[in-house]
């Protein structure tokens, strides 16, 4: 790849190294406990600076899951911009935050002063956009009718559709009009959460747009460099495969705890694991299929600042979606399976580029077509009534109770739901921080919703 300083901001500091050896694990998968220093210090470095929030309410919200732990309060350095937290054996994690790139958990083998060496893009301030009408801009005027005000303050009480459950944002878009919209206390238009998987339905939404573009064949083998050896059978898989789950490698699953919170970079955690299944016939939702497809796309795109911008450039900011980072490892690859912070709001537009058939206005981001492929069931996976269903990066919706055909989601940990619902012509979104082991009843959510609106 082409790599310069005008690519990528990366200061040849004067560091040492702590002595501890790359954090490197299988597939990336690794447990809480081992990993909880990271965790720890990278979700508190994303809520705090990206999206203001306090140290007390982010223990006391985001971190429910290691309260068992006890771990030693995290630092907040707000001089330097980064986080330092420690587990019980002593071990010391650092998360570094870059006004345009969000927050980046530093390898063990890195120390403060290597904090130079992390890629870098510029980008103007956020333009303020409150005289201009959402979705576009930050103008809605939301009236709702008291049983519509009731219904969203349903989804609150922690129990009507997950005992348990936390709710932080609920959002309501029909033909293209914000009308409904709640928060919880702390939470507002321009603060928000870790999408976790709703970040695999962005990823997608960037390699539509490269194929848009001419740049990808999602029935070509993906550009991975690493399996470019002679009878490596692993360059049979497709983009479509990994856009469908269906790449047949061996992956630690949904478990990437050592990439996301350990320090360890993409490439090592996705480009080893062996092919146990045949391409595009078997499904298994990995963390790594979304990852390569990413890797795949830095590689097709040569050049290591368009493809810092690509998000920024091609989607996000196109869309309005000024408040979203898409978080990067120490080696600059985006960590799009999961490590994205964004706000309600913004999950409703990118929605909403789903709803309009990959249009902004006159202007097509998404190849025709593309829409209808993410919504289409993935080979491997039969559909049966009662269950979600699979398609592109999405998860397919029109099998629950009361879900109307056609309707799909992003789906994130802890209940990251951007809903589009053709039907209806409706977009809607549920942000929230639900325990571990608390499901959300999406079906009766979509429901009542409709219902009410």
């Amino acid at each position: 790849m082409k790599r310069t300083l005008a690519t990528l901001f990366l200061v040849t500091a004067a560091s040492t190294t702590l002595g501890n050896p790359p954090f490197v694990r299988p597939g990336g998968g690794a447990p809480y406990e081992e990993i909880s220093a990271g965790y720890l210090a990278l979700f508190t470095c994303s809520s705090h600076f990206i999206m203001n929030r306090p140290l007390e309410d982010i223990l006391r919200v985001e971190m429910v899951d290691l309260a068992d732990l006890n771990l030693p309060e995290p630092e907040i350095d707000a001089t330097r911009q980064l986080v330092r937290a420690r587990d019980h054996n002593g071990t010391t994690m650092i998360a570094a935050y870059r006004d345009t790139m969000g927050c980046t958990i530093l390898p063990p083998h890195w120390q403060e002063a290597d904090i130079a060496r992390l890629p870098y893009v510029a980008y103007p301030p956020r333009p303020d956009l409150n005289d201009l009408a959402f979705p576009a801009g930050d103008k809605a005027r939301v009236r709702m009718s008291a049983r519509q005000t009731d219904v969203l303050k349903t989804a609150f009480d922690g129990s009507t559709y997950g005992e348990g459950s936390v709710t932080l944002a609920t959002l309501v878009v029909k033909d293209n009009k914000l009308i409904g919209e709640m928060y919880r206390d702390g939470f507002g238009i321009h603060t928000g959460y870790r999408t976790w998987s709703t970040a695999k339905s962005v990823a997608s939404t960037l390699i539509g747009i490269a194929v848009h573009e001419g740049l990808i064949d999602i029935d070509d083998p993906v550009t991975i460099p690493e399996w470019q050896y002679f009878n490596d059978l692993r360059q049979e898989i497709t983009w479509r495969h990994l856009l469908n789950m269906s790449s047949g490698l061996d992956s630690a699953g949904a478990n990437t705890g050592a990439l996301y919170f350990g320090g360890q970079d993409v490439v090592s955690a996705i480009t080893n694991s062996p092919l146990i299944g045949t391409p595009g016939e078997t499904w298994k939702y990995a963390n790594a299929d979304t990852l390569l497809l990413l890797y795949g796309l830095r590689n097709v795109l040569d050049n290591d600042l368009n493809y810092l911008r690509y998000p920024y450039d091609k989607l996000f900011h196109k869309l309005g979606m000024y408040d979203s980072r898409y978080e990067t490892d120490h080696l600059g690859h985006f960590v799009g399976s999961s490590q994205m912070y964004t706000t309600a709001r913004d999950l409703a537009r990118f929605g909403l580029l789903y709803l309009n058939d990959g249009l902004l206005g006159s202007e097509r981001i998404l190849p025709e077509g593309w829409t209808d492929f993410v919504a289409e069931s993935a080979p491997g996976l039969p559909r049966a009534d009662g269950q979600r269903g699979y398609g592109g990066q999405f998860w397919l919706l029109d099998r629950l109770e009361g879900v109307p055909e056609g309707t799909y989601t992003t789906a994130g940990n802890k209940g990251q739901f951007s809903i589009v619902i053709p039907e209806e012509n409706m977009v809607i979104v549920r942000t929230g921080v639900d325990p571990n082991g608390v499901g959300w009843d999406l079906g009766a959510f979509i429901s009542d919703i409709i219902a009410a609106f």
